[in-house]
């Protein structure tokens, strides 16, 4: 999820992530986007 995604992206180490599913949900998948950029 998108929130789930951010707080991963603020961890040492974490250079991206394994979307999956929530890849073909426009909204979501672009605040994962979001959360790395």
């Amino acid at each position: 999820t998108a929130a789930g995604a951010r707080e991963f992206a603020t961890a040492d180490g974490i250079d991206g992530a394994l979307v999956g599913g929530a890849s073909l949900k426009t909204e979501e998948f672009g605040a994962i986007v979001r959360a790395f950029a």
